[in-house]
């Protein structure tokens, strides 16, 4: 039977192959497209070396090959030895795996700004009730992530999809309180399914293998099997837990960026008057509370430190942020001025509550835990085996292995994969290992001897 090839090329992973990896997620995360930031996640490369790495081969054919003048002029303005770019194996290996099961992509599922907005409506209800503004206007939605009440419009048009469409800070703002939502969501559910002899197999199923907006988009089905009194228990519950942190965290993050801003936080949070681009002087500063400081440009800011202090590749920290490279260094050229109101939020927050970064991205699942669940499903797995199913060679395997060591470069993201498979239920190891098996094949690899050295190139 043949293979459809859009789902298993027959030839190398190569750069053109992004293109089919792009469309396959597009559809599965829904939520608008995938962009330029999502692939350089997924590659684990700087923003900037994206177009090059689109233009690719297969490393089988670059590696130890030296770029031409023409090419080195154009692409890598370095010196005659640089040696041409390639998709590496653990790139080729991941790009397969997400070909075939876009479920195990490391980036949360997206919903609308609209769907976003039913879910926070009985909180902007009470943001406003009693003020200017008139409850339960949708006007009061985009203040809430840093824009102007204006832009709640266009963010909830009939016309708009996902929540990329107000900007991609915004969007990671509200995957922030989707999280969050879904995290107090689910544990309540679980509480009453533990307690009950008659919950249904597909919610236990839900609860075991799904978070965010995975688990959300089915939460009307997830409790129409409880009695009305269970029901209403259950929703008063999860209203009161999530207003909690709705008020005493997001709030709380919300108007102290207005009081960073010399401005008044109710002005901020209802009408979205989020603006100060006035300079901020090292004494004036100083004379903020510690919660309140701008978040300003300059290289000891928050804004500066963040892919350092939260450990993340530069493809990672700019995901995070949803910051295109251009609006890194045009914050970054602004020592004295404060960053755009949604992205100093985020940091904000991040900072506050730096563990809710996973209601964003995963955490690499430690080497040695890896090899620990290989073997429980494999009992003749050995250590020299991890490496080269991740992309590597046999001796990185070690290093990989090592719990007093961080997560190699290449393994990161194919470690991030394996933590979202294993939590969702999905025959990780099975489809990693076929995976490996497709590439080989199309390398021209024999698998026999790819089982003795692990080398990935000839």
């Amino acid at each position: 039977m043949l293979k459809n090839e859009l789902i298993h090329p027959s030839e190398p992973v190569n750069g053109r192959t992004l293109s089919n990896l792009a469309a396959v997620l597009e559809s599965y995360l829904g939520g608008g497209e995938i962009r330029d930031l999502d692939l350089a996640l997924l590659m684990n490369v700087p923003l900037n070396r994206l177009s090059q790495l689109k233009r690719a081969k297969s490393s089988v054919y670059t590696v130890g090959r030296v770029a031409e003048q023409s090419v080195l002029q154009q692409d890598t303005v370095g010196d005659d030895d640089a040696e041409l770019p390639g998709i590496r194996p653990s790139q080729a290996v991941l790009v397969r795996l997400l070909l075939r099961c876009p479920q195990l992509v490391p980036i949360p599922l997206r919903p609308s700004s609209f769907e976003v907005f039913e879910l926070l409506q009985p909180f902007i209800n009470a943001l406003e009730e009693g003020q200017s503004v008139r409850p339960g206007a949708k006007s009061g939605f985009a203040p809430l992530f840093g824009r102007s009440y204006i832009s709640s419009y266009k963010m909830l048009s009939e016309g708009a999809t996902g929540i990329q469409n107000a900007g991609l800070p915004v969007a990671r703002l509200q995957l922030l309180a989707v999280g969050k939502y879904a995290e107090i969501f689910k544990a309540e559910l679980q509480g009453i399914v533990s307690a009950s002899d008659h919950a249904p197999s597909y919610v236990v199923n839900a609860l075991k293998c799904h978070d965010g907006w995975a688990l959300l988009r089915e939460k009307d089905s997830l409790t129409d099997w409880l009695d009305d009194e269970s029901h209403l228990r259950f929703e008063s519950a999860v209203h009161k837990l999530f207003g909690q942190w709705f008020n005493d965290c997001y709030l709380a993050v919300l108007r102290d960026e207005a009081k960073s801003r010399d401005l008044d936080p109710f002005t901020a949070l209802v009408r979205g008057k989020w603006v100060n681009n006035l300079p901020v002087s090292d004494d004036k500063f100083l004379s903020y509370d510690r919660f309140c400081r701008p978040i300003l440009g300059r290289s000891d800011s928050l804004f500066a430190l963040f892919r350092e202090s939260f450990g993340l590749t530069s493809a990672e920290a700019y995901w995070v942020l949803g910051l295109q490279v251009k609006a890194f260094y045009r914050f970054r050229q602004r020592p004295q001025q404060r960053i755009d109101a949604p992205t100093a939020i985020l940091l904000r927050y991040l900072f506050r509550y730096p563990e809710d970064i996973r209601f964003l991205i995963s955490e690499p699942m430690a080497g040695h835990e890896i090899l620990a669940h290989l073997k429980q499903q494999d009992k003749k797995f050995k250590l020299g085996q991890l490496a080269p199913l991740f992309g590597a060679s046999r001796v990185m395997s070690y290093e990989f292995a090592n719990p007093d060591t961080p997560c190699p470069f290449f393994a990161r993201r194919l470690s991030m994969i394996f933590r979202v498979g294993i939590q969702a239920g999905i025959p990780v190891y099975d489809l990693l290992r076929e995976s490996v098996e497709e590439e080989l094949e199309a390398r021209g690899i024999d698998p026999e001897q790819f089982a003795k050295d692990g080398r990935w190139h000839k």
